[in-house]
C-alpha cells in the first residue's frame, strides 16, 4: 500500500511534465482549427454575396446593357433587411439565370434614387436591354426566379420614356437630389458640429436660394426678349433681292403716279364739259340759237353788202 502510494505520488510530476510537454503542440492544433473554421465561415458567406453588384452612380450606365435585377434599399429600412436574405439567395441563381443582380444603397447615391424615382423602399427593377420594368411581385427567392426564368416581366408594361433614367429630365431631377443631399449634409455639420443655431443655418440657405433665384430669373428674362424680342423689329433688307425690292416699289410708285395722272386728267375734262353744258344752257335762254344765227347775219359785211344792192 505504501509502495503504490509512493509510484503514484513519483509518477504525478513526471505525467504533468509530459503534459506541458505536448500542451503547445495542442494549443497550437486547437488555434489552427480554429482558424480553419474562420476561413471556412468566411468562404461560405462570401461565396452567398460574391454574384451580388454593388452599383453606385459611376456604374450604373451598366445596367442598360443585358438582362438585370437591381433592388434599391437603405440601412435603415425594415423591409429592406428583411429581403436581404432572399435577394442574396437569389443572387446565387444570377448565373444558372444567365442574368446579373445588383443593389443600389439610395443613402450613399442619392441621385440615383432621384433619377430612378424612387419612392419606396425597397424598390426593385427588371432591365432588359435598357428597358426598365417595375417589380411589384412577391418577393420570394423562388418567384424572382419564376419572375426571370419564365418571363414573366413581358406582361409588364415599360417604364415611360418621360421617366427613363437616362433622358435628360430625370438627369436634371437627379442633379436636384444629390444638391438637397449636398445642403442637408451641410445643415447637419453646421448644426451638430460648428455649433450654429438652426434657424440662424435656415435663414442662410434661404437667403443663398433667393439670390440664386434671382440671378437665375434675371438671365432667364434677358434669354427670352433676346430670342423672342416684344419690339418692333428693324426691316431686314435682303442684300441679292435688294435691287428686286427697289425696282418693284418704284414701279409701283410710277404705277401710282399714272394713276394719279389719269384722275386728274379726267377730273379736269369733266370739269370743261360742265362748264361747256351750262355756256349752251345761258345761250338757249337767251334765244336760242336761230337768234344767234340772226345776230351773225345782221353783223355780217357780205349780207349788208347784198342788201345795199
Amino acid at each position: 500500500m505504501c509502495f503504490h502510494s509512493l509510484s503514484s505520488l513519483i509518477g504525478f510530476p513526471s505525467f504533468v511534465f509530459h503534459y506541458l510537454k505536448i500542451a503547445p503542440i495542442l494549443v497550437s492544433m486547437w488555434l489552427l482549427t480554429a482558424v480553419i473554421f474562420s476561413l471556412a465561415l468566411s468562404t461560405q458567406c462570401f461565396t452567398g454575396t460574391r454574384n451580388l453588384i454593388a452599383i453606385n452612380e459611376e456604374t450604373w450606365t451598366d445596367l442598360l446593357k443585358g438582362e438585370w435585377m437591381v433592388e434599391f434599399h437603405a440601412p435603415w429600412c425594415p423591409a429592406c433587411k428583411d429581403l436581404q436574405k432572399a435577394w442574396h439567395a437569389f443572387a446565387d441563381w444570377s448565373k444558372d439565370l444567365n442574368i446579373k443582380v445588383a443593389e443600389v444603397d439610395v443613402t450613399a447615391n442619392p441621385g440615383l434614387s432621384g433619377r430612378f424615382l424612387v419612392t419606396a423602399l425597397p424598390t426593385i427593377y427588371h432591365v432588359k436591354d435598357g428597358v426598365f420594368r417595375t417589380y411589384s411581385g412577391p418577393r420570394d427567392k423562388n418567384d424572382f426566379i419564376s419572375y426571370v426564368e419564365d418571363k414573366k416581366w413581358s406582361l409588364t408594361d415599360p417604364v415611360p420614356s418621360y421617366k427613363h433614367p437616362n433622358s435628360p429630365q430625370m438627369t436634371v431631377v437627379a442633379w436636384f437630389f444629390k444638391l438637397s443631399m449636398f445642403v442637408r449634409d451641410k445643415h447637419n455639420y453646421l448644426v451638430e458640429e460648428a455649433g450654429v443655431p438652426s434657424w440662424a443655418s435656415y435663414s442662410m440657405f434661404a437667403g443663398i436660394t433667393l439670390a440664386l433665384g434671382c440671378v437665375l430669373g434675371f438671365f432667364i428674362v434677358c434669354i427670352i426678349d433676346r430670342v423672342f424680342p416684344t419690339g418692333p423689329q428693324p426691316a431686314k433688307v435682303d442684300r441679292k433681292g435688294g435691287k428686286k425690292d427697289q425696282n418693284k416699289k418704284n414701279k409701283k410708285d410710277e404705277q401710282k403716279k399714272r394713276d394719279d395722272d389719269k384722275a386728274q386728267h379726267s377730273q379736269e375734262e369733266k370739269g370743261s364739259q360742265e362748264e361747256d353744258s351750262s355756256d349752251e344752257g345761258v345761250r338757249s335762254r337767251k334765244g336760242g340759237p336761230s337768234g344767234d344765227k340772226k345776230d351773225a347775219q345782221k353783223t355780217s359785211p357780205k349780207v349788208e353788202g347784198k342788201k345795199k344792192k
